[in-house]
């Protein structure tokens, strides 16, 4: 998969400049997969982006090439858990072993040492639940429209 990637593509912390692309990507997820819930996601904006400026650098990475953003991952962390707020790569992009790329961050860094379970939740309609079957997540239940999946990463070796 990662022959598709350019030697420029790279995963780095996101930054303050990437949150218009992020706002873009979040707005369009909402249009596309849950338009339902559009009028609600616009009236919870000023909380949203709260929690993506506190979620910069240390739980949001964005993968991008040669300066370009690619796609983005965001979770928050409790105790004995991690939860993946958001991950999106390009349309122009998918398939290509990205969102995989960001899950893996995503994992590594909210459970170093394999203690935290880490979990997310996927719209049923939504087909990146594909993905995460497919990296070993487990359904945890539902949430509405929602399938939670919950996985306990690795240690590293």
């Amino acid at each position: 998969m990662l022959g598709f990637m350019t030697t420029a593509t790279r995963l780095r912390p996101a930054g303050v400049s990437d949150l218009p692309f992020i706002f873009s990507k979040e707005l369009e997820y909402m249009e596309t997969i849950e338009p339902d819930g559009l009028q609600g996601w616009m009236s919870a904006i000023e909380p949203n982006l709260a929690m993506w400026i506190e979620c910069l650098p240390s739980t949001m990475f964005c993968v991008d090439d040669d300066g370009r953003p690619l796609g983005y991952a965001m979770w928050t962390l409790e105790e004995k858990s991690a939860t993946l707020a958001s991950i999106h790569v390009l349309d122009s992009h998918r398939r290509r072993g990205l969102g995989r790329r960001l899950l893996d961050a995503f994992e590594q860094s909210a459970s170093p040492r394999g203690e935290r379970v880490v979990k997310l939740g996927v719209h049923r309609s939504n087909p990146a639940r594909l993905l995460y079957e497919a990296a070993g997540y487990e359904t945890a239940g539902r949430d509405g429209d929602y399938v939670l999946f919950s996985k306990v990463p690795a240690a590293p070796q």
